[in-house]
């Protein structure tokens, strides 16, 4: 009986020694992510004894810290974190050794960088080859990719490295790298590389927008491009038929010309990308000689209602501008009466329709104002005196007639007065009175003043 009880005793000791100490128990939340915003929580079960504190570490294991502030709840939060981190939980039972859980880590990898692609080139001709670079990228390389439609749709290419060579390429490709960092970050491709191919230059053809012979120094038109393959980099000129030439900062497809005296040959220079330029065939613009000299005579001066003879000399058709005044402007010497100083041209026109041009002026002397005005009209459309009458005004263009009321106020005004004015004032007849004029004159000194009576019923 005694060894009973003692074997009793020795099984409780036993049974305490066993059930009573720290276990620090599993933790649980294990996750990955691929970006730096995260967050989420870490669980603790299975263990015996109070959480004294939470600890991470952010080297595998190889160090720990203590989580701050201190945590004693079986669960660890975090948030965006930005390196993988590994978490434990410490455990202790009173009067015991404290224990650590099991180890649980949330893994933080880099998102994808898909990086830059370089190589691409310009071709031209039928074909191109080359190698294609990646760099920059952090991630797996999937696969690389093609375009020949501009990126509408892609042919995958099966090749893993950062390299990549083409040859016999035909038409324009692009290219590109589709790149993934571990399976939980999205998949992104690279910068694209272009794969060129360019037709060559074709300089294509030159023609005029006119005729390909113009008059000397009197011209105009344009040169005009077309059936090009290329940019237009720059026009040429030659002013002796090509055995020298000047280069003309322009890059359209037309050329103009203004005034020439010289023949003229333009060539125009086209480039398609990074192909040869080419050069158009030339085209020479040739000027007529100048036309014969033309002379208009000697200026003269007559007198307000004389007459004089002009005194054209030149070779071909001539014309006489303004033809007012005189009797004939398609003659060398016509007769002209001007009615005041006036300048005439006589434009003549050789056998290539092309013009010279001289000028005579005509200066006409007016003789001073003697006229006299009337003293009253009757503007009652008898048809005899209606119309305020001046002597000899008509001689005398440059006139200027003011014409006031009583009051001082001006019911008419004209310069170069005709004999018309019936007695109205803005369409509306004036009352009968007396009224006060001047008359003067635009190239004159000469002033006069007066009244005039308006006597509808006389």
């Amino acid at each position: 009986m005694k060894w009973f009880r003692m074997l009793i005793v020795l099984m409780y000791v036993l049974s305490t020694d066993l059930h009573a100490q720290s276990v620090g128990g599993n933790t649980t939340g294990a996750t990955t992510y691929c970006t730096y915003t995260n967050s989420g929580f870490l669980g603790l079960a299975g263990h015996t004894g109070s959480v004294v504190n939470w600890q991470f570490s952010i080297d595998g294991g190889l160090s720990w810290n203590w989580v701050t502030p201190v945590n004693t709840l079986a669960n660890q939060g975090y948030f965006n974190l930005t390196q993988t981190t590994c978490y434990r939980a410490v455990v202790q039972l009173t009067g015991w050794p404290a224990d650590t859980s099991t180890v649980t880590c949330v893994t933080i990898n880099q998102p994808t960088v898909p990086g830059t692609l370089s190589g691409g080139n310009s071709f031209c001709g039928t074909s191109g080859s080359g190698t294609l670079t990646l760099a920059g990228s952090i991630g797996t390389i999937l696969n690389w990719q093609s375009s020949t439609d501009g990126g509408a749709t892609w042919t995958s290419i099966a090749n893993t490295t950062t390299t990549h060579s083409y040859s016999g390429v035909t038409q324009t490709t692009l290219y590109e790298v589709v790149v993934q960092n571990t399976g939980m970050c999205f998949v992104d491709t690279s910068t694209q590389a272009s794969v060129v191919i360019l037709a060559p230059s074709v300089s294509g053809s030159l023609a005029f927008s006119g005729n390909d012979t113009v008059c000397y120094y009197l011209n105009s038109g344009s040169i005009n491009l077309s059936g090009n393959t290329g940019a237009v980099t720059g026009w040429l000129s030659s002013a002796n038929g090509g055995l020298s030439w000047t280069p003309v900062t322009n890059t359209t497809t037309t050329q103009p010309y203004l005034g020439l005296i010289n023949d003229t040959t333009y060539a125009a220079i086209v480039q398609n990308g990074t192909c040869p330029p080419d050069t158009t065939a030339a085209l020479q613009l040739n000027v007529f000689p100048p036309p014969a000299p033309v002379n208009a005579g000697t200026d003269t001066t007559i007198m307000a209602g004389e007459s004089v003879q002009l005194n054209g000399v030149g070779t071909g058709t001539p014309f006489w501008l303004p033809i007012a005044g005189l009797d004939n402007p398609v003659v060398y010497t016509p007769v002209a009466s001007p009615g005041g100083t006036t300048s005439y041209t006589l434009v003549v026109t050789d056998a290539n329709s092309c013009i010279n041009t001289d000028t005579v002026l005509v200066i006409v002397n007016q003789p001073s104002f003697t006229g006299t005005a009337s003293n009253y009209f009757s503007p009652n459309g008898d048809g005899v005196n209606d119309a305020w009458f001046i002597e000899d005004i008509l001689y005398f263009p440059t006139n200027e007639v003011f014409v006031y009321n009583i009051y001082g106020q001006e019911v008419y005004s004209k310069k170069g007065y005709i004999n018309d004015w019936k007695g109205t004032y803005n369409g509306s007849d004036l009352p009968d009175g007396t009224y006060y004029y001047v008359l003067k004159f635009s190239d004159s000194s000469t002033l006069l003043k007066g009244s005039v009576d308006i006597l509808r019923k006389k």
